[in-house]
């Protein structure tokens, strides 16, 4: 084998990629035992490969699906082989014979007409990275949280080992066309707190946020702060970042001085309408803090438009810490919640429960959030 033809070969949690030079064609292995119908198909098998090494099949085995427990040397000299050979897994014979997957059914909301969420796309990120790197497929399913059903109707048994819920999905899951085919499976709601269901959790802490907002605005010398709230009928997320907020205030006597501005969504438009509101005000807050990026970024926007100076009439803040926050004018200071570290805790917390490594118990846990200082307050 020349060097030409044996580049550097990566192992990503057990997936193992690597580039035949010769072709240029990537191939992949995977977590598996051997390769049921190769032999008739002219593929090669673990067999072969352990032929042409002088080594038990069982040793070629633990190389490629559990590299751990064989020594570094083998390990480098069973991949070289398996790369020189042409070596690629069955995934399907792997399945029937393991009864496992390796692929996760990930529930994210959406609705007919409009985009996914940014904030739910940082989480997507996190979740495809961890599990490409633990040898895991993923599979979307979009639900519509307004009609709780599945919009894509696809039969999904047997084609997942655990469900990753984002944002209140795992309601839709119990209540919905999903339990009876996934009730089975280990699942864990990620941004939103499903411990009322017996569902773990894995979260931002997000009272904790709005009362770092809150706190650096009152240092900052303001006496009188708004809050633009969420929807009123989806208040997951709503409720604990206002009890961050009011928290900070009562801590401070200035609880009852402060405004609650509905806004009515987490979208660019309702915090034109809570601004509207603001405007009308006859004694304006000196602070507002939005339940969200866009929100707060909507509210900049329309009181600019009216004369406003942000942030030397009124500061504001926002959260979720989007990437087009940084470049706004001005930049927006906001709440920063560790989204894509959340898609891949909760990941690897399902892969482990999934091989069971890992007993996934009802539980909340909440990862910290940071204020992010920027040109808006």
């Amino acid at each position: 084998m020349n060097g030409n033809s044996a580049p550097l070969f990566n192992d990503l949690g057990g997936i193992y990629h690597w580039q035949n030079s010769n072709s240029g064609r990537t191939q992949v292995m995977g977590n598996t035992e051997d390769d049921v119908g190769a032999a008739r198909s002219g593929r090669v098998r673990i067999a072969d490969i352990a032929r042409e090494l002088g080594l038990n099949p069982s040793t070629v085995s633990r190389a490629i699906s559990n590299p751990n427990r064989v020594n570094p040397e083998t390990h480098k000299l069973v991949a070289q082989t398996a790369r020189r050979m042409g070596y690629t897994a069955n995934h399907l014979a792997r399945s029937l014979r393991t009864g496992r997957t390796n692929t996760l059914l990930v529930a994210a909301p959406s609705q007919p007409g409009l985009p996914i969420s940014p904030v739910v796309i940082d989480v997507l990120h996190g979740i495809f990275f961890e599990a490409g790197r633990m040898g895991y497929s993923v599979f979307i399913r979009e639900t519509d949280p307004s009609g709780m059903a599945p919009t894509n109707r696809r039969p999904l048994s047997g084609l997942a080992d655990g469900i990753i819920s984002i944002s209140g999905t795992a309601e839709i899951i119990q209540s919905g066309g999903l339990a009876a085919e996934m009730a089975h499976l280990p699942l864990i709601s990620l941004l939103t707190d499903q411990t009322q269901l017996n569902i773990p959790s894995l979260i931002a802490d997000e009272a904790a946020g709005l009362y770092q907002a809150a706190d650096y605005l009152i240092r900052q010398g303001h006496v009188k702060l708004a809050y633009i709230a969420g929807p009123l009928d989806i208040s997951e997320h709503d409720r604990p970042r206002y009890q961050g907020f009011c928290r900070r205030l009562e801590e401070s006597g200035l609880l009852d001085g402060h405004v609650r501005i509905e806004g009515g969504s987490y979208d660019f438009s309702s915090g034109t309408r809570a601004a509207e509101t603001f405007l009308d005000l006859p004694d304006k807050p000196t602070a507002v803090i939005g339940v969200s990026d866009a929100v707060a970024l909507g509210f900049i926007r329309r009181i600019k438009d009216a004369g406003l100076r942000v942030p030397e009439d009124v500061a504001v803040i926002g959260y979720d810490d989007l990437a087009y926050s940084a470049y706004t004018s001005p930049s927006l200071t906001t709440i920063s919640q560790p989204t894509v570290e959340i898609g891949k805790a909760g990941t690897r917390l399902l892969i482990d429960a999934c091989s069971g490594r890992f007993d996934l118990k009802p539980q909340l846990i909440t990862m910290p959030t940071h204020l992010v200082r920027r040109e808006s307050a």
